[in-house]
């Protein structure tokens, strides 16, 4: 994984995939709870930032309906999730901007 993550907050991780540096990594869990971590195939990530905000839940579900179980146990909202993604995807592009310009 990159040196800061390209989201993170007291429930939500997200970053670059530590063995394959295509994909992505998604860690859900609070303070104090297990930490689960899900693999965000190449691509995933920038669809669901991309995703309407009233078709994220059934994106996710058909993705993997094992982050919609964990979030709803954490207490996390869709939206909060949704924006969670669209906040990493926004990290990623401009770190590409950067590394270009470079």
């Amino acid at each position: 994984m990159s040196e800061k993550p390209l989201y993170e907050d007291e429930q939500l991780m997200a970053d670059y995939h530590p063995t394959s540096p295509e994909d992505h990594f998604l860690r859900i869990g609070g303070e104090g709870r297990k930490k689960i971590g899900y693999l965000i195939q190449h691509g995933i990530l920038r669809e669901l930032a991309r995703t309407p905000r009233g078709e994220i839940e059934s994106k996710i579900d058909a993705f993997n309906p094992e982050i919609l179980a964990k979030i709803k146990e954490e207490g996390i909202k869709i939206d909060g999730l949704h924006v969670a993604l669209c906040q990493a995807h926004i990290e990623e592009m401009e770190r590409m901007k950067m590394a270009i310009r470079e």
